[in-house]
């Protein structure tokens, strides 16, 4: 069955005559007259092949098919008019989609999005995550950002925007730092080495920088995202290798870098414009991500 074969007069109808204790006063609620709700009463029921209402004398009462579909009825008008009501409430706002790899949407945007709402009252910035390897939803969004290659995206975009290119350093809760100081890259050694299957490599590059060449990596916990290591991290399992634009975030993490200027060069981000979205907004958005990169890489880790 298609949506377009659903007779919603009817259907709507039904649902007010279903809780209503007359046609009449179904009638009167609809603002149509009494044959008028008793006709599209009688289109549902040729168009079910059931009865939904059984008469007794003037009254009705609904069968077990019409209890049933009165019921369902009910539940979807109400959510129906509760969306009409939360759209008419945001008449004066706007709504920027954005699309972001998870961990960066969990580790920077969300940690300061409410600051770019709070200095754009008339902009809504919804996000939605993408896990590794996922094809970017370009239909769905004003704008995505992407780590690493943006082939997928191919020719669905405007001209992009280069953002950053992460500095990789270990990362590690403050919690952890309380067992034992770590002062140089080797005191690393004595805690667990956290990786996700997502991002290999990480710990053997910052290794080879920090002059351990002859450490044998064995690891600690190995986890298939990156998001899900950071939790293991903030939990004290140990250290991962992590980009520093990412920290610090939220103060209640208690998450640092104990080296933040012995780096190794990781993926870029972009951000892509999509076809759908409004220049107005768009350039607001995309210049305060700018900017809150650039702060993010003056601050102290």
């Amino acid at each position: 069955m298609k949506e377009r074969e659903l007779p919603l007069v009817a259907l709507r109808a039904f649902a007010v005559a279903a809780r209503s204790d007359s046609l009449s006063a179904a009638a009167e609620e609809l603002g149509v007259t009494h044959g008028a709700v008793s006709k599209q009463v009688r289109l549902l029921e040729d168009w079910l092949g059931q009865q939904v209402f059984t008469r007794e004398g003037r009254s009705l009462a609904l069968t077990p098919y019409g209890s049933v579909l009165a019921e369902q009825l009910s539940q979807s008008f109400r959510n129906i008019e509760s969306a009409c009501q939360y759209v008419r409430r945001r008449r004066s706002k706007a709504v920027l989609a954005v699309e972001a790899p998870s961990t960066f949407a969990m580790y920077f945007l969300m940690p300061r999005l409410k600051r770019f709402e709070t200095a754009n009252p008339d902009l809504a910035v919804w996000i939605s995550t993408r896990m590794t390897g996922q094809t970017p939803d370009v239909a769905s969004h004003d704008l995505l950002i992407t780590r690493g290659s943006g082939d997928k995206i191919g020719g669905h975009s405007k001209a992009s925007t280069a953002l950053f290119e992460e500095n990789l350093t270990p990362v590690c809760s403050i919690d952890l730092l309380q067992e034992q100081p770590i002062e140089k890259p080797e005191d690393l050694l004595a805690f667990p080495l956290i990786t996700s299957a997502t991002r290999p490599g990480h710990w053997e590059a910052w290794l080879n920088k920090a002059g351990l060449r002859g450490h044998l990596f064995e690891g600690g916990h190995r986890f298939d995202h990156m998001f899900v290591a950071m939790h293991a991290v903030r939990e004290g399992f140990g250290s991962i290798v992590a980009p520093k634009e990412f920290f610090p975030g939220k103060p209640e993490w208690r998450l640092v870098c104990p080296f933040p200027d012995l780096v190794v060069k990781g993926e870029k981000y972009a951000a892509h414009p999509t076809s759908r979205a409004d220049p107005r907004y768009l350039g607001r958005f995309v210049e305060w991500l700018k900017e809150e990169i650039r702060t993010s890489a003056l601050s102290p880790s």
